[in-house]
């Protein structure tokens, strides 16, 4: 993740990695193909984390509140510091952003199809909510991750709850 904050994946080599991590190459081929695998593999931990954090803050009532999930998944984010500042700062995986915010979506679609927000504009809604907070994850990071996670969850949750207060 080190070598990730300052360089692109294509511009790590397995040497340096190695060498970085002070393993033998051979070490680092029980475990992986390449560097390009091992991201892979970190990303789908992440991805496989985050879901269950979704999981546990599924919420279909009527008036679904965002603060329970964006608490867990700004404290995740603090607790992760330097893994996501390293995949979403300027070297960081744009696959990996776009996949995590295809995973908020569909959870968010599943929240609320069953309620008082559903709307045509469902997609486009989704869409400004998800950039809006992976933004506002990227300028913590920017930031140093200088405000709690609880400051930032709350922010979140009340920009949410403004923009869900237009389908009301």
């Amino acid at each position: 993740m080190k070598l990730l904050q300052t360089k692109d994946i294509k511009d790590i080599s397995v040497k340096e990695l190695a060498d970085y991590a002070d393993i033998n190459r051979c070490t680092f081929y029980l475990h992986y193909k390449d560097v390009y695998d091992m991201l892979e593999k970190i990303e789908a931990e992440i991805v496989e984390e985050f879901n269950a954090i979704l999981n546990s803050c599924i919420n279909t009532t009527p008036d679904p509140d965002p603060y329970p999930f964006m608490l867990e998944f700004f404290t995740y984010m603090n607790e992760h510091q330097m893994m996501i500042s390293a995949l979403l700062g300027r070297h960081g995986d744009l696959n990996f952003k776009n996949y995590m915010k295809n995973i908020v979506q569909e959870r968010m679609h599943f929240i609320w199809k069953e309620n008082a927000y559903r709307t045509d504009y469902f997609q486009y809604y989704s869409n400004f909510i998800i950039s809006g907070c992976l933004g506002m994850v990227e300028t913590w990071v920017q930031n140093g991750f200088v405000e709690p996670p609880q400051q930032v969850a709350k922010l979140a949750a009340e920009m949410v709850q403004k923009g869900i207060q237009i389908f009301s």
